[in-house]
């Protein structure tokens, strides 16, 4: 070893290299540094002499082979930070992107949010997953942690931050229970739209009409400008939809009837509900008035179970509800027993 004469401390280094590992003592510790052309510094402590020299040589055989692992940005960035990156740089571009803010808000104010991405461990994890399925179901808490995955995968692929793993890698999903689809049966639709002619949005009626008779989700309701109808032949251009591309599909002739009854609106709109939150506001009063307790989705349930009870064929329905996934299509019908039977009868 040679010594530094200019160091207050003492540097013992190795005369093989100026770039090996250099050791000095202070406090009664060892510290040991390791410096490299091209490569970050490299230094930590030791109660031991003998530890330090084993924790340099590890290191320096990994940077002699191009594997060493840098922790220092996933020790510095916290799992909130991360969380708020990813909300602003990839879910802004999603479809869901409200629905993905929304819960990374809540994830956010959690105090697991708080913590170094090197402190997110399988156990940390675990005890989230524990936590959550007290208050929420296991869809739900799955949909939580997924988010978490995502966005360090984002940090891992994207953003070139080093983590050894994903911890995911080491959480089994929680089992989610067996889909069970709604539909609106015929006495329940009757009292919805009876009920939805006193409601303010004079538009409520049109879009159960519109979910019922023709399989249109809310958001497309909510698109459709009056230039996209063609009233002589009973259709509508859906814009920008749920699958990412338009599609044009065909009107009731009670919808066609319901949208002339609306007013003209100056954006061109046809429904003038700009938010989904309005529509949900009056969509849950409705639910109060009638004491129907089921989601405007099962609309979309309703229409594909008639359609089939109808003679309809699996890629006439599809082409009108917008699924492309036959697995999906087969989760929104939903015929009774006792249509089968009659069916065998």
């Amino acid at each position: 070893s040679r010594y530094h004469s200019r160091s207050i401390s003492l540097f013992c280094v190795s005369e093989a290299s100026i770039d090996m590992a250099g050791y000095r003592k202070r406090n009664g510790k060892w510290e040991v540094r390791i410096r490299r052309n091209n490569s970050k510094n490299l230094s930590k402590t030791f109660i031991n002499k003998e530890d330090a020299q084993r924790w340099a040589r590890e290191q320096e055989s990994k940077l002699d082979k191009g594997i060493f692992e840098d922790l220092t940005i996933a020790s510095k960035i916290t799992l909130k930070e991360l969380l708020l990156r990813y909300l602003n740089e990839v879910s802004i571009n999603k479809k869901g992107y409200e629905v993905e803010k929304y819960k990374i808000n809540k994830l956010c104010r959690h105090q697991v949010s708080g913590l170094k991405l090197i402190k997110i461990t399988p156990l940390v994890l675990r005890d989230l997953q524990n936590e959550l399925i007290e208050n929420y179901n296991a869809s739900t808490v799955n949909k939580y942690l997924t988010l978490i995955s995502i966005s360090i995968k984002f940090a891992r692929q994207i953003l070139g931050i080093y983590l050894p793993t994903n911890p995911f890698e080491f959480i089994k999903r929680l089992k989610e229970p067996e889909f069970i689809g709604e539909i609106i049966e015929r006495d329940e639709e009757k009292v919805l739209l009876e009920k939805a002619e006193f409601s303010k949005a004079k538009w409520l009626k049109l879009a159960i009409i519109l979910g019922i008779d023709c399989g249109i989700r809310r958001g497309e309701i909510l698109k459709i400008h009056r230039r996209d109808i063609d009233f002589n032949k009973l259709t509508v251009v859906l814009r920008d939809t749920k699958n990412g591309s338009s599609r044009k599909v065909g009107l009731s002739k009670r919808s066609i009837d319901e949208i002339n009854k609306l007013p003209i609106n100056i954006n061109g709109r046809l429904i003038n509900c700009l938010r989904p939150d309005t529509f949900n506001f009056y969509w849950q009063q409705l639910k109060r008035w009638t004491g129907i307790r089921k989601r405007f989705h099962a609309s979309r349930h309703t229409f594909a179970t008639r359609a089939s009870m109808n003679g309809w064929s699996i890629s006439e329905i599809s082409a009108q509800g917008g699924w492309k996934d036959l697995k999906v299509l087969k989760r929104y019908t939903h015929i009774s027993a006792e249509y089968l039977a009659k069916k065998i009868n």
